[in-house]
């Protein structure tokens, strides 16, 4: 670890010691002297310190939980579950500890109010010192060199991606190979890794060899190790690897699942079927009047029943009836063709419902019965499923997860008749990078950014027939 990020550390955990010791402050301040009551325990003294003598705790689980480590280039939603989690951990440890200390009089709202303002001062600590990294990161400040070994197409992928996403904070150093990669200069050949090494001292290092050079990698590894260089390497396969590969070990051999993904942990899978089932029950209950409506309208407005069942194919492609309002005139391909804008098979009450998402209410119910999530990739119709999971790449990790009625690529504006490819790069950032916090901003967004699909017209166009 460089001076500097030790610092950055220090300066960050006395913050966070400060803000424990000034939460506990505060919150006795509006417990005691703002609202009525007094204090059975003891005074301020004694409740600051209570606070400084536990105030590394939090720090300990700041650390623990990778709070200190910069990841700007994740956003600070990153480090926002953490910091939440670590206050939960430490808070209920400081009750057990006044619990086994038989200190019983503390004053509950004081807890209450001491954990909101301690989430409040570090979050903001966090969110400070996020944009401070980034500042610095694009002001070329704090970078880390780097020195790519390789001179194939990973490596030309690793320069790529590190010119692109300054925020990751490094700088590449060159390259080593048997020839220059564009982008970094070639500071020797592979024979002459140890001697390049030595003379350029980056802070990390990469091995980014071929298929075909799979021969020199035991020599390369060698090498690095005898330098002391932190070494990180790019697996041959990685363009069919997840962000985030799970390891595992088999007779002490080190193995990677390529495919595993946090959904399939069965606690966090329990967690967010919680979030579902109370989600959809809640949403029923609010857009109730709004589905009466909605039912009213589409018997109205063309013969025809006014739920639409149509297959779709669900999580570990199992098919399912998803339901929506009817929003087109019965005909032979409805359950099959796709819809697009000025579709002449659409009603004019369909055309709005669809205009602002209204015909997908009824999946809450999907979503009650498991078939669905709140939040997930869009599912889609067998057929086309069967002609995508061939013709775009990874398109089939898409149903390791229950669909969703709203999901990332939705949000982002990639709804209807729009990139199945760029659709599908969302929605596996979604399933790489699942978790709560993730979902509930995803929820957060939709009412601004994925309820009205500005590809459906208000009004239906004339065409022959109609």
């Amino acid at each position: 670890m460089s001076k500097i990020r030790s610092k950055q550390i220090a300066l960050w955990a006395a913050l966070d010691l400060i803000a424990a010791v000034a939460a506990m402050a505060f919150a006795y301040w509006i417990r005691f002297v703002v609202l009525p009551g007094y204090n059975p325990v003891g005074g301020f003294r004694y409740h600051m310190l209570w606070a400084a003598v536990y105030a590394p705790v939090y720090v300990i689980l700041y650390g623990l939980l990778g709070v200190y480590t910069p990841h700007p280039q994740k956003g600070f939603i990153h480090d926002f579950g953490r910091i939440i989690l670590g206050n939960t951990v430490g808070v209920m440890g400081y009750i057990d500890l006044i619990f086994v200390f038989r200190v019983v009089d503390f004053s509950r709202w004081m807890i209450w109010i001491f954990y909101l303002t301690l989430n409040l001062l570090t979050m903001i600590r966090g969110f400070a010192a996020h944009r401070w990294v980034r500042s610095r990161y694009r002001r070329g400040i704090g970078l880390r060199r780097l020195v790519i070994v390789g001179d194939g197409p990973a490596a030309r992928d690793c320069l790529d991606r590190i010119a692109r996403q300054p925020d990751e904070g490094f700088i590449p150093a060159g390259t080593v190979g048997d020839r220059a990669v564009e982008g970094a200069p070639l500071l020797g050949g592979y024979d002459d890794l140890r001697a390049v090494l030595d003379a350029a001292a980056p802070d990390e290092l990469i091995l980014a060899l071929e298929a075909d050079q799979a021969e020199r990698l035991s020599d390369l590894l060698r090498a690095c190790e005898d330098t002391g260089v932190e070494l990180t390497l790019l697996p041959m396969c990685y363009g069919s690897l997840s962000a985030r590969p799970f390891m595992e070990e088999l007779a002490g051999l080190p193995l990677i699942n390529i495919r595993r993904v946090k959904l399939d942990d069965t606690a966090a899978d329990l967690a967010k079927r919680v979030v579902d089932v109370a989600g959809s029950l809640l949403l029923i209950v609010l857009t109730s009047p709004l589905m009466l409506a909605a039912a009213v309208g589409t018997r109205l407005s063309s013969p025809g029943p006014v739920i639409f069942r149509q297959e779709r194919i669900g999580r570990d492609r199992k098919p399912f009836q998803m339901l929506k309002f009817r929003s087109m005139r019965m005909n032979d391909d409805c359950d099959s063709a796709w819809t697009r804008d000025g579709d002449p098979r659409r009603t004019r009450f369909g055309a709005f419902m669809r205009r602002y998402s209204i015909d997908e209410l009824p999946q809450l119910f999907n979503v009650l019965k498991g078939d669905m999530s709140l939040v997930g990739p869009r599912p889609e119709i067998p057929k086309y499923v069967d002609h995508f999971k061939y013709s775009v790449p990874l398109y089939m990790v898409r149903h390791r997860v229950r669909p969703g009625i709203t999901g990332w690529a939705q949000v982002n504006g990639l709804r209807g008749d729009t990139s199945i490819p760029e659709r599908v790069d969302f929605d596996l950032y979604y399933i790489e990078n699942w978790s709560l916090l993730f979902d509930l901003k995803i929820l957060l967004m939709t009412p601004f950014r994925g309820i009205v699909n500005r590809q459906e017209t208000l009004m239906g166009r004339k065409h022959d027939g109609e």
